[in-house]
């Protein structure tokens, strides 16, 4: 095996060592995260792009080469050959032209599969990342709502509690609360109509001022017609 054919075939087993690795179910996408965050991946990745291009080229020549080689070696017929050593020789040629074809083929192909694992791993990861934060950010509103009664309840003193039949001053009737929550969403609505309302009514304004433009701007054509054709008559 030449050199580029055994550097293909090194590269091959590394990418299919890479494929692994990152398909391991034991590896959350978080931790592949901070690894392509790290010193050493922000390291590659200024070039990134130009090295995976180049990668690309550089298999694609050798996938053509493996192509030519294999049509080259699968034409030769045994009637063609003149002694047992020759048709050996033609059979090892022909296998050499085929190891090489599935070598650069396997190895272009996962490229782009390496390439497209690492783009989902980091999109998985960016947003498990917003889930957890969406999700603190709702339980620590919820934990704020459900301490608003204790801490008012707990800055009143228990002997300062009135009887059942005298309801303290910061008692919240729940009729009364929803219904205040059920006119703050009326009112909420209502302003959300009032802006359409307004928006649509700019619109239109917009729309009339573009027009009465256009027609002064014909009015101020046609004026300048009409003087020109008045001084051409007075001269």
């Amino acid at each position: 095996m030449s050199f580029q054919w055994t550097f293909l075939a090194t590269f091959l087993y590394c990418e299919l060592i890479v494929v692994i690795i990152l398909l391991l179910p034991f590896i959350p996408p978080s931790w592949w995260q901070a690894f392509f965050k790290s010193r050493l991946a922000k390291a590659f990745q200024a070039g990134a792009k130009y090295y995976f291009n180049f990668i690309i080229c550089i298999f694609a020549l050798l996938f053509m080469d493996s192509i030519r080689e294999l049509r080259k070696y699968s034409g030769v017929e045994v009637k063609d050959l003149a002694t047992p050593q020759a048709e050996a020789h033609a059979h090892m040629k022909q296998f050499r032209s085929q190891r090489n074809f599935y070598i650069a083929g396997f190895a272009l192909f996962l490229w782009f599969v390496i390439k497209r694992l690492i783009n989902l791993l980091s999109a998985v990861a960016r947003e498990m990342a917003d889930s957890a934060a969406a999700r603190k950010q709702a339980e620590g509103a919820h934990r704020h709502l459900e301490s608003l009664p204790t801490n008012d309840s707990g800055k009143v003193d228990p002997r300062e509690i009135p009887l059942p039949s005298a309801p303290p001053s910061r008692y919240i009737d729940p009729k009364e609360h929803d219904a205040e929550i059920t006119k703050m969403k009326q009112e909420i609505l209502q302003a959300h109509e009032n802006i359409e309302t307004l928006r649509d009514q700019y619109d239109k304004s917009i729309k009339q001022y573009d027009e009465l433009n256009d027609e002064h701007h014909k009015l101020q054509n046609k004026l300048a017609v009409l003087s020109e054709t008045e001084t051409d008559k007075d001269k």
